[in-house]
């Protein structure tokens, strides 16, 4: 325990009982946020607990669900979370930037390789007040991330969403679409397939060779680490997938939990868009999240400006929240890998330019 007694006292890894509590003050809070999904990154990636709890002399306090990769027994690399692994930041009632400026002064006193702390979005505001500009060894990567508030339920929802959304949601029930939603697991194969077609997609619209977006896409969220977290998570991740006339047409992962997130899609773009079967999946999606009693529909992170993605997502009125991911970096590692990416890029752009004007 690290005890600071004129302003606020950190314990870390953070009393489960009092970070439950924080966690019930949040009313923002997803899976990701909980101890028990802490205890899972550990058991299935081999980090360390390195949550923290900070309080402060009224009593006030929050939780910073933290994990830590470990050399002789020393922290070497701390992160909240894990890329892949969602949301992290702090846990509890309506925090403040000044609370975000507290957090932010402790962990720049860590002597680390790297610490990286991505934020609920919702918290966009406080983390971009409560991050001093003169905070060491800081990098901040402005990130854009879409959520849906469900307040007054699925009616209320409804109405908010665009005539698109509406016109595409009655389409898609009347093309005989067959939708399961699988919290087992056994539907991941199904997802797997449908996403090694739309990496395909993705890496014609990314300017990147299809073997560089597999790679970055199983590093962040291999298949094996997603059959554990649906073994583990006991009707925690829903697995929506629609066919028409039983061939897979679309399929979206979504984290059932104090307030649900959607976090991975991919589908057969030639089926999916004229059976509209995107916008089926989500709808059910959400008057799921709302008969559990769940606040917010997390979208996840989105592009900047007028994407498609992201007018996609404002369909069912999800609204931008911007926030800033938080990086305290000993060496420059960020500016490395973004250099690296760039070469990448601009040697795929040459190759593709040099098959396209040399004759063979």
């Amino acid at each position: 325990m690290n005890m600071i007694p004129w302003s606020w006292t950190v314990v870390s890894p953070a009393p489960r009982d009092l970070w439950r509590a924080a966690l019930s003050a949040d009313p923002g809070a997803l899976l990701s946020h909980t101890p028990e999904w802490i205890d899972m990154i550990c058991a299935v990636d081999g980090w360390t607990d390195a949550s923290r709890l900070y309080v402060w002399p009224s009593g006030r306090h929050v939780v910073l669900p933290m994990v830590a990769k470990r050399i002789c027994n020393l922290n070497i690399i701390e992160e909240s979370l894990p890329q892949g692994w969602g949301f992290g930041g702090l846990v509890g009632a309506e925090v403040t930037p000044d609370e975000v400026a507290t957090v932010c002064a402790d962990l720049a006193r860590q002597r680390l390789l790297r610490l990286r702390v991505c934020p609920n979005s919702l918290q966009g505001s406080a983390w971009t007040d409560g991050i001093a500009d003169n905070l060491r060894g800081a990098v901040t990567i402005p990130r854009r991330a879409h959520a849906i508030d469900l307040d007054g339920g699925t009616d209320a929802v409804w109405k908010r969403f665009s005539d698109n959304a509406r016109r595409g949601i009655r389409k898609a029930e009347k093309q005989s679409l067959d939708v399961e939603c699988d919290t087992t697991g056994r539907s991941l194969s199904v997802f797997n397939d449908l996403w090694l077609l739309s990496t395909q997609r993705w890496a014609r619209q990314q300017q990147r060779p299809v073997w560089f977006v597999r790679s970055q896409g199983n590093r962040v969220n291999p298949p094996t680490r997603w059959q554990q977290i649906a073994e583990r998570t006991a009707g925690g991740t829903a697995i929506w997938v629609a066919r028409h006339c039983g061939e897979p047409v679309a399929a979206i992962v979504v984290l059932r939990g104090p307030n649900d997130h959607y976090t991975r899609g991919a589908m057969n773009k030639e089926l999916a868009g004229p059976t509209r079967a995107n916008f089926l999946l989500h709808w059910l999606a959400i008057q799921d999240a709302c008969r559990r009693g769940a606040r917010w529909y997390q979208m996840g992170q989105s592009g900047w400006g007028d994407d498609q993605v992201s007018r996609f997502k404002e369909n069912f009125g999800a609204q931008a929240y911007e926030f800033p991911e938080l990086r305290l970096e000993t060496f420059p590692i960020t500016r490395l890998v973004q250099v690296a990416r760039g070469i990448v890029k601009r040697l795929y752009r040459f190759t593709r330019w040099r098959g396209r004007t040399i004759p063979s």
